[in-house]
């Protein structure tokens, strides 16, 4: 899989060549001055940091205000406040449970757009995990990336022709719906957010194990699991006394392909990671420099560290280097061309096997 990241400084689009594909850099319309990324996901030609906080979103007991605010929770008391049965409750608990170590949690009452608005100004959010609202999820998710909070969303559909309808409607690189057929997929959904955040950057999230507080109760058939992978949906299934995601899969497909496969969640982590990276790196070099020669090798070179640093840590397999160029149409705004190959999981082992007589 691979990646191809511009990191700009404001303005409008535009579309430039280089090796063969096209690319169009959308830059913010704000005039702030920062660090803003533009993110493509393709499929290559030659191959298909965990940050501690997560925010659950959920129906809280009826009554419970305030609907649409975060609230931190630390402890399984702080959950019981949504109510011991509700399912914000469940879902903060399952985050708990799952070592995360910065749990939000907003109770989103009839209104899921106004509950994921109140995260949008958390930074450092690994995922926000939700018990509905989607297709509001993918655009919070999307909002966020813009602003240079990124962050991936996962939301829970018990059933498998809801979760599957619900895959087709939002189609983001950056959403997973989780399904098992159960009565508690929201915790299941939670839990699996708190096992992808504590999981290495270069582990699979394939057949990632859950810590569950209570015996899973999942009742999806192979057929309908094999439906479920098909459309985009990441299904969950009984592994011995616990549960597992069966294949971590988001709901948008790799680059233009209508048919093509749907792309694993730890491409979009490894992405984050990058970009996190690179961001961090370049930002300190705004204040006082000019878009000169040589300022522009001096970002490219600290780029190249970043990737470096990264492809050690096995976040990305490879990587060409960084190219760190004036706009055309704006010579405040410096723009830098990342291209990098994020080896895909492995999901399928096929032995071939010849036998002679």
């Amino acid at each position: 899989m691979r990646s191809r990241i511009r990191t700009g400084c404001r303005l409008k689009k535009f579309w430039f060549m280089r090796k063969g594909w096209s690319a169009m850099i959308n830059l913010p319309d704000s005039m702030r001055p920062g660090v803003y990324t533009s993110t493509d996901i393709r499929i290559g030609t030659a191959a298909a940091g965990t940050r501690a906080a997560i925010a659950a979103v959920g129906q809280a007991k009826a009554g419970y205000e305030p609907a649409g605010t975060a609230v931190e929770v630390r402890s399984y008391t702080d959950a019981s406040a949504f109510g011991e049965e509700s399912t914000l409750c469940a879902m903060a608990r399952a985050l708990l449970a799952g070592g995360v170590s910065r749990v939000l949690a907003v109770a989103a009452g009839t209104d899921y757009e106004a509950a994921f608005a109140a995260l949008e100004g958390e930074r450092d959010l690994f995922a926000v995990v939700s018990d509905g609202g989607g297709a509001a999820l993918a655009r919070h998710v999307d909002a966020c990336c813009a602003m240079g909070r990124e962050r991936v969303g996962i939301v829970a559909a018990a059933e498998a022709e809801a979760a599957v309808a619900a895959a087709a409607e939002i189609n983001n690189t950056r959403v997973v719906v989780a399904c098992d057929a159960g009565t508690r997929t929201a915790e299941v959904a939670a839990a699996f957010a708190a096992a992808a955040a504590n999981a290495a950057g270069t582990n699979s999230l394939n057949g990632l194990p859950l810590r569950l507080e209570k015996p899973f109760d999942g009742t999806l058939t192979a057929v309908q699991i094999e439906t479920l992978l098909r459309a985009g949906v990441a299904p969950f299934e009984r592994r011995g006394e616990g549960a597992a995601c069966v294949r971590a899969i988001t709901t948008g497909r790799t680059g233009d392909a209508s048919e093509g496969p749907h792309a694993a969640l730890s491409t979009a982590l490894a992405v984050d990671a990058v970009v996190t990276a690179v961001r961090g790196a370049v930002g300190v070099r705004l204040r006082g420099l000019k878009n000169n020669a040589v300022t522009r090798e001096s970002i490219a070179s600290q780029i190249t560290v970043e990737l470096e640093a990264k492809r050690a840590l096995g976040v990305i397999d490879s990587y060409e280097p960084p190219r760190v160029t004036a706009h055309p149409c704006d010579a405040s705004v410096c723009v830098a061309t990342l291209s990098m190959r994020v080896a895909p999981e492995i999901s399928q082992i096929v032995v071939a096997a010849e036998i002679v007589v």
